[in-house]
């Protein structure tokens, strides 16, 4: 009897150490792994108020994916970004509008198509038939639907092109890949949930292979992701149309889950060849991508979110022989130019925080630098129930170091997080925040602002468009990059209004390089304004490769 006692009091005694370990784990205030919160002033950390935005999403775990998909998209080219919800397996799709410090549907005014036995897993915008309104583009586990608009009325209609029987499409990269006029779209697919093999499968070839679907010329699509070199079997999050070497040709990068991400020069002929980059014959979770020129010397960088420091590796590792091949810290490529890219997620203090999904860079307190918001929280990691991790919002500071400020900022997300979007909603100039959540409530924050300056670029979303880079030059020297693209964060699609913020700086000059090599230089931008961009053929350019 006495044994007994010692074997229960010894088996409760693990418990509570279990129960400890993980309250400090997973806690939300216990996990910052760098002590550098005194490296901002008060000043440079952006704040934000909660607002109303009454959409909570119903995830159905045994039938769909753990993702919603999301998009900003200015249904009525007002100036204004309207936010598209995915609903879930049961749950309708949603589109609400920001009015007067609230949010509110308007599903039903722009004739928001009902569904039925479906979960829409991802979204984007994008004007696919030039009539000069974003229509919508989902993907669902019956395929991709695109929802074309006209005068701020949707009409939905499918895209027929081969879907195998053990893929369900999830992201978009959308662009003009052969620079022929149209849109083309890289869809990346993972495997369906039904057919799943556990949730850190590394084996060769577990996965279906994503698609390229090139246009016609009257929105049908071929399937060519055999002659474009893009055969490759693997689950995949998402993927992102960008000219990385700036010679004027989008290529291409995608996030393997179980994997590696792998990086895409375009050859100019319809075809793409890899090329080499820090996860290159490794393995990780990379699922969301931020993208963005967080040091300001003309080149786009990427972040890639893993599962980080919340689960150990001898259970993250999986299925993989060889342990030090597996890496699930956060990544953070700097591009070096002509596809060098170094991993610097220790430099900028990211690479030890914890398990994320979507990702997004902007400049939030308009100081010309930007912050990086990532996603966290999974819906089917049983100590997330309970023990929540607050979502991350990372200032950075003037050595190019991301310092986390989701408390001081007001933002801390204790929901299971799949992106964040960024719009200025409210046209103050500065960027507000929401955070998409699966299985919860999103969450709306307006931007409190401040007195930095600042210009917007509204883009038509359309194929000239679509990889467009915006250089700014202020009046204190700087130079200031951002690239027009779409699919930023994970299964969502940010705002087509390029922000650009300047601190006290002035405007100097402002040139826009279009993917097809036009140059056009802006002379008459108004400090503090927002201005939509029509393209004229000023200055067209060969753009020479940087090697």
């Amino acid at each position: 009897m006495k044994f007994l006692k010692y074997i229960l009091f010894a088996l409760f005694t693990i418990v509570l150490a279990l129960i400890l370990f993980v309250s400090i784990k997973f806690g939300t205030n216990r996990n910052n792994p760098y002590d550098n919160e005194n490296e901002l002033v008060e000043n440079e950390i952006p704040v934000f108020k909660e607002v109303v935005l009454n959409f909570e999403q119903q995830n159905n775990s045994e039938k769909s994916l753990p993702v919603i998909a999301s998009a900003l998209i200015d249904v009525n080219n007002d100036g204004v970004d309207e936010v598209f919800f995915g609903g879930g397996f049961d749950q309708q799709d949603e589109l609400f509008a920001y009015n007067e410090k609230t949010f509110v549907s308007i599903s039903k005014n722009v004739n928001i198509p009902q569904k039925n036995n479906l979960t829409t897993l991802a979204a984007a915008s994008a004007d696919f038939d030039n009539n000069g309104f974003s229509d919508l583009i989902l993907s669902r586990e019956d395929g991709i639907t695109i929802y074309y608009n006209t005068d701020g009325v949707f009409v939905a209609q499918k895209i027929d092109y081969p879907l195998a029987s053990n893929a369900t499409p999830l992201g978009f990269a959308l662009g003009d890949i052969d620079r022929d006029g149209d849109i083309d779209i890289f869809v990346s697919n993972y495997i369906r949930k039904n057919q799943m093999e556990g949730q850190n499968n590394f084996t060769e070839g577990y996965g279906p292979i994503s698609q390229l679907l090139i246009n016609n010329g009257d929105n049908t699509f071929t399937d060519k992701t055999d002659e474009s070199g893009l055969i490759y079997n693997h689950n995949t999050f998402m993927g992102i149309f960008v000219d990385m070497d700036n010679d004027g040709w989008l290529d291409l990068i995608v996030a393997h889950d179980t994997g590696e991400v792998r990086t895409y020069k375009n050859k100019t002929d319809g075809s793409f060849e890899m090329k080499p980059n820090p996860t290159t014959n490794k393995f990780g979770y990379p699922m969301g991508i931020a993208v963005g020129d967080y040091n300001n010397d003309g080149k786009v960088d990427f972040m890639f979110s893993n599962t980080g420091s919340t689960v150990p590796h001898f259970m993250a590792s999986g299925n993989i022989e060889n342990k030090t091949l597996f890496n699930s810290d956060w990544i953070f490529f700097k591009n070096k130019g002509n596809f060098d890219f170094e991993d610097v997620a220790k430099e900028v203090k990211v690479s030890d925080f914890e398990f994320s999904w979507g990702a997004v860079m902007a400049d939030m307190n308009n100081d010309g630098l930007q912050e990086l918001i990532v996603a966290e929280n999974y819906v089917e990691f049983p100590p997330h129930k309970v023990f929540k991790l607050p979502g991350r919002f990372l200032t950075q500071n003037k050595n190019h170091e991301y310092v986390a400020t989701e408390g001081r900022s007001g933002v801390v997300n204790k929901n299971f997080g799949i992106t964040p979007l960024v719009s200025d909603f409210n046209q103050d100039g500065y960027q507000d925040l929401i955070w998409v959540n699966i299985a919860g409530p999103a969450k709306a924050y307006i931007n409190n602002g401040g007195d930095n300056n600042y210009i917007q670029l509204v883009f038509a979303e359309n194929s000239e468009n679509i990889g467009a880079k915006v250089e700014v030059v202020t009046t204190s020297g700087k130079t200031i990059t951002e690239d027009y693209i779409i699919g930023e964060g994970l299964v969502s699609d940010q705002s087509a209004t390029v922000h650009i913020g300047l601190g006290k700086d002035e405007v100097d000059s402002v040139k826009i390089i279009y993917a097809d090599g036009t140059i056009q230089i802006l002379d008459d931008v108004i400090l503090n304004t927002r201005r939509a961009v029509a393209k004229e053929k000023i200055e067209t350019l060969e753009i020479k490769n940087e090697d």
